[in-house]
């Protein structure tokens, strides 16, 4: 052993400029908060859409279409999905950055309601309920 202790090493000695300012605590919780809640809100989605054309028992060619309702449903909830995922990508990676990403997130989980609200009401059109 070195008189002195050992000689830092690369991997366990920080270099210059490398000081990042701390995280912004209330950025992290509203952040995760939201993309929490987007994601509950997709998952809530996509099973009562699953539900909703699964009790499509009758469905009457003049005022109904079944084909354009599952269309409606699996395309408000494909973009809810990528929605979600890009702004999850998005958020953790300002968040890594030490950037304010509460905006980002809560844009994720408007424009993810805004995509199931959308599928719903193609299926309400569809169905013509």
């Amino acid at each position: 052993m070195q008189p002195g202790g050992p000689l830092p090493q690369p991997w366990n000695h920080p270099r210059a400029g490398d000081d990042q300012p701390p995280l912004n605590g209330w950025d992290v919780a509203v952040s995760a908060a939201a993309l929490v809640v987007a994601v509950a809100v997709a998952s809530i989605s996509a099973v009562a859409g699953l539900f909703w054309l699964l009790f499509l028992d009758y469905c009457p060619p003049e005022t109904c279409s079944a084909e354009n309702a599952w269309i409606a449903v699996c395309v408000a909830l494909a973009v809810a999905a990528l929605v979600t995922v890009i702004g999850g990508a998005v958020t953790i990676a300002r968040i890594a950055r030490r950037t304010i990403a509460w905006p980002v997130a809560c844009g994720t989980l408007i424009l993810c309601a805004g995509a199931c609200a959308i599928g719903f009401a193609g299926y309400v059109s569809a169905t013509g309920i």
